[in-house]
């Protein structure tokens, strides 16, 4: 009997296939060979190519603690959990991530696997906006901060189509009192 192969171990494989090949060009029977199982197991399990992919960026969200962004009351914590779970996120998936950004506008079936990333932004931004009425962080968009914010973990991406291009030396800690310096508001 072959080894069972769990849920996780296939969402990996997915994740690194389309990493690899983008979401167009992968396909399911690429995607179960690489999780070394059948396409019918596959199909079985997750229905389609873009369940999958729903899954897996659930699953995503999941391992990097998105669940644990919320409002403390303690600014600085907030927004280290906020830049933590960024940097960790492109440190791991950045090459997943470029390939999905530069195929969201051709393939309009990726919109609903933009929905969960869109959410925790939305969760984010509201964070923010708590902190900006309660005159810890200057007000201004909240969209702006959050960019502001984790962008920097962003520019990483880059380091996939150009590794030597920048190197993050920086810590969550120190990001955060650094873009902290820039957003208090006048005393």
């Amino acid at each position: 009997m072959a080894p069972y192969i769990s849920d996780d171990q296939i969402l990996n494989a997915a994740l690194d296939v389309i990493a690899e090949r983008g979401y167009a060009g992968a396909t399911t029977l690429q995607i179960a060979a690489a999780a070394r199982i059948s396409e019918v197991t596959l199909f079985r399990r997750f229905g389609s190519k873009k369940n999958l992919l729903i899954t897996a960026v659930k699953h995503e969200a999941e391992e990097y603690n998105a669940g644990e962004i919320d409002y403390t009351g303690d600014l600085e914590v907030d927004l280290i959990c906020i830049v933590t779970f960024y940097q960790t996120l492109v440190k791991n998936r950045g090459q997943f991530i470029a390939v999905l950004l530069t195929e969201f506008p051709r393939q309009p079936e990726l919109r609903e696997v933009a929905q969960l990333p869109l959410a925790i932004v939305g969760r984010i931004t509201a964070v923010i906006e708590r902190y900006q009425r309660e005159g810890a962080l200057v007000a201004e968009p909240a969209m702006n901060a959050f960019v502001s914010l984790v962008g920097p973990m962003f520019l990483d991406v880059i380091n996939f189509v150009e590794p030597d291009m920048r190197e993050s030396s920086f810590t969550p800690r120190e990001h955060v009192r650094r873009f902290l310096h820039g957003r208090v508001p006048d005393q």
